[in-house]
This record gives C-alpha cells, sequence and structure tokens, in this order.
C-alpha cells in the first residue's frame, strides 16, 4: 500500500489485489484532513488622517494549522483590491493607502490560508479624512 500526501488529502492506494473471478481490483481511498480558516483579521492604526498623505495600518491573523496568510482589504473608496503577497500567520504587517478626498472611510479585511480557507470579515475599522491645514505664522506689527 503506498500513501501519498496531496496538499491537504492523503490518498491510499492499494493495486494488484486478486478478486474472485473479477481480475485485479484497484482501491484508491480518499482521506481529507481538515484546514480551517484564519481567525478574522485585527486592524490597527490611527483613526484620522490627511488627503493626499499616505496612510498606514496594521494587520495581522492567526491561523490555526499555522500556514501562511494572504490578505483582502477594502479601504472603502474606489480603489481596486487584490490579495496580498502571503506572510506568516500571528505577524502583523503594514499596509499603506493614500486618500484622495476628504471623508470618513470604512476599512475591512479578510485573511485566506495557502489552501483556501478563508475567514470572517474583520470589525470595520473607521478613518477620517481631513483636508490638510496650512498654519500660518502670525503678523508681526
Amino acid at each position: 500500500m503506498k500513501r501519498y500526501l496531496l496538499e491537504r488529502f492523503f490518498v491510499f492506494i492499494n493495486v494488484k489485489a486478486p478478486v474472485l473471478f473479477l481480475g485485479v481490483l484497484t482501491a484508491i481511498f480518499l482521506f481529507c484532513s481538515s484546514n480551517r480558516a484564519p481567525s478574522r483579521p485585527v486592524i490597527i492604526g490611527r483613526d484620522h488622517g490627511f488627503v493626499s498623505d499616505t496612510i498606514s495600518i496594521c494587520i495581522y491573523a492567526v491561523d490555526p494549522e499555522d500556514n501562511v496568510i494572504t490578505y483582502w482589504i477594502e479601504w472603502g473608496d474606489t480603489t481596486s483590491v487584490r490579495w496580498s503577497p502571503f506572510f506568516q500567520s500571528g505577524e502583523t504587517i503594514p499596509r499603506t493607502h493614500v486618500y484622495c478626498d476628504t471623508g470618513v472611510y470604512f476599512i475591512r479585511a479578510k485573511a485566506r490560508d495557502i489552501d483556501r480557507a478563508e475567514s470572517d470579515w474583520s470589525d470595520t475599522f473607521t478613518i477620517r479624512i481631513e483636508a490638510e491645514t496650512v498654519e500660518m505664522a502670525p503678523k508681526k506689527n
């Protein structure tokens, strides 16, 4: 009997098992090991910023099997979204974004492990983006 590990599936193959009047029987058994989704991501950062400034947040999630994790972050504006590169489970990673307009934005994220098990959405992180203010020096008399 041979045993093969294919990603998260165990395949056991038993070949050349004689069966009365049926010739040779090949049996294949497939067992799936469980793969649990990562925890809901946690987002940490400042709750305000200015138009055209680079806004930084930190995000992390933990995968129960300690698989690497990728993140899907929705920044609350019209920015196109895609999966991030993979990071180690539990690693706090920085992400940056630039907002072009003033307003209140709602950021949320989810995590997915290498085996495509996906977390629920994070709690919504709220950030207020304001117009940059220019302070003027007081006039001298």
